[in-house]
C-alpha cells in the first residue's frame, strides 16, 4: 500500500468505522478537530506525493505510482460512501464522513488534473463522483428529448437511439463505470447538446461519426437509409452514384481514434463503408451487360430480392408474429417462410430456405426480440407522423 495515503488509509479503516463504539462518543470539539486533522493530512499528501512523482525517473515508475495512488483513493472513497449508507446515522457522524470524503476527492481531483498523462481512465469511477454525473446524465437525456420533440422523423428517429442510449448506460453503469465509459457518454451528450447539432441529421452524424459511435441500433438506421435511397432510384447507375456520395460525405467527417462507444465492435467508419462497398461491388457486378444468348435458348429471369436490416431470427419473428397476429390468416408457418424467406435478404445472405428460418427458432435470444421490437416501435412512431 502506497506510504503516501497510510494516515487516510487507517482513519477510514478504523476511527471512522461506523460500527467503532468510540466514534459515536466523540463530541463536537473531537469531530472539529478531526475534519482540521483530515484538511492538514490533505497538504501533506499533496506534498508527498509531489516528491514521490520527482523521485521517480523513468514514466513506466510514474505511471505506476500514479496508478497506485488513484487506486487507494477511489477505493477509500468508496468505502466512506458504503458508510454513508449506514442506517440511523448520527448527523454529525455523516457531515464528518463528507468532509473526509471532500478531502479525498479534492486529491484525486489534483492527480487527475496536473498528472493527466499518467492517470489511469480504465479505473472505476468513485461511487460518489458516479452517482452525480448519472443524475445530471438523466436530467440532460430529458433535455435532449424535449430538443428532438418538434423535429422531422428522422431527427426523432436518431434522438431516440442516443436517448436509449444513455438511459441504457444511467441503468447499467450506476453502481460502476470507468473513467473512459464515463467521459465518452459525458461529451457525447456535451457535444450534441451544444449550439443547433439537433436541428439538423447532418450536424448530429459529425457529432456521431467524431465521436466513434459504432451502436448496432445506429449502424441499422444508417442501412435502411440507404437502402431507401436506392429504392428512391431507377437505374442502378443512379443508385450507385447515390451511394459513392453518400460514402465520400461519410469519409469526409472528422473522426477519433482514441474513442468508440463500443471496444468488441468495429469503428463506425469501417462499418458503413464495408457495408456501402459491398452493396455497390453488388450492383457494378450486376450492371454489366450480359451476352446475348442463341435464340433457342429461354433468358433467365433475375431474380429480385428484398433488402432487410435483420438477421435469420429476427426475419423468424417478424414473420411469426405477422401470422399470430392475424396479417395472414390463411398461411402456416411454413408456408409464409418458404413464400416470403427466399425473397428476403441481409448483407450476409440472399435469400432464406424454409428449413434456416425454421431452425432459427432454436437462436431466438433476448437481443433478436429487442431489435425487432424497437423496429416495430418505430413503425408505430413513423405512423403517427404520417
Amino acid at each position: 500500500m502506497s506510504f503516501t495515503l497510510e494516515n487516510w488509509n487507517a482513519l477510514i479503516r478504523t476511527t471512522l468505522l461506523p460500527s467503532n463504539n468510540d466514534l459515536l462518543a466523540l463530541s463536537n470539539e473531537s469531530i472539529a478537530i478531526l475534519v482540521k486533522v483530515t484538511k492538514d493530512e490533505e497538504d501533506r499528501v499533496r506534498t508527498l506525493f509531489l516528491e514521490g512523482m520527482l523521485q521517480r525517473k523513468k514514466v513506466k515508475d510514474k505511471q505506476q505510482f500514479v496508478k497506485l495512488n488513484q487506486a487507494m483513493l477511489i477505493r477509500l472513497l468508496d468505502k466512506l460512501s458504503f458508510y454513508r449508507k449506514t442506517i440511523d446515522l448520527d448527523n454529525k457522524i455523516l457531515k464528518l464522513y463528507e468532509a473526509v470524503s471532500s478531502r479525498l476527492e479534492s486529491m484525486l481531483y489534483f492527480i487527475e488534473d496536473f498528472f493527466g498523462n499518467y492517470f489511469d481512465r480504465n479505473e472505476k469511477v468513485p461511487a460518489c463522483y458516479l452517482e452525480g454525473s448519472i443524475q445530471e446524465l438523466c436530467r440532460q437525456v430529458e433535455s435532449l428529448e424535449e430538443c428532438i420533440q418538434p423535429r422531422p422523423p428522422y431527427i426523432n428517429a436518431v434522438g431516440n437511439i442516443l436517448a436509449t442510449n444513455f438511459r441504457k448506460f444511467c441503468i447499467e453503469k450506476k453502481d460502476k463505470a470507468t473513467y473512459n465509459e464515463l467521459i465518452y457518454q459525458k461529451e457525447l451528450m456535451k457535444n450534441l447538446l451544444a449550439d443547433d447539432t439537433l436541428s439538423a441529421e447532418d450536424s448530429i452524424n459529425k457529432v456521431l461519426f467524431y465521436f466513434n459511435y459504432n451502436d448496432d441500433e445506429y449502424v441499422a438506421y444508417l442501412y435502411e437509409k440507404f437502402v431507401l435511397l436506392t429504392q428512391s432510384l431507377d437505374t442502378k447507375n443512379e443508385k450507385i452514384s447515390a451511394l459513392r456520395y453518400e460514402q465520400k460525405k461519410c469519409n469526409q467527417l472528422q473522426v477519433r481514434l482514441d474513442v468508440s462507444l463500443s471496444l468488441v465492435l468495429p469503428s463506425l467508419s469501417k462499418q458503413v463503408n464495408q457495408w456501402l462497398e459491398e452493396e455497390i461491388k453488388f450492383l457494378e457486378i450486376d450492371n454489366i451487360p450480359k451476352p446475348v444468348k442463341a435464340a433457342a435458348i429461354p433468358a433467365v429471369t433475375e431474380k429480385s430480392y428484398f433488402l432487410v436490416p435483420f438477421k435469420g431470427t429476427e426475419i423468424h419473428l417478424l414473420l411469426k408474429s405477422f401470422i399470430d397476429s392475424g396479417g395472414a390468416p390463411v398461411e402456416t408457418y411454413k408456408s409464409l417462410f418458404e413464400k416470403a424467406g427466399a425473397y428476403l435478404s441481409n448483407k450476409n445472405q440472399k435469400g432464406f430456405s424454409t428449413e434456416s428460418l425454421q431452425k432459427a427458432s432454436d437462436k431466438i435470444n433476448y437481443a433478436a426480440k429487442e431489435n425487432v421490437k424497437r423496429f416495430l416501435q418505430k413503425m408505430m412512431r413513423n405512423i403517427d407522423s404520417y
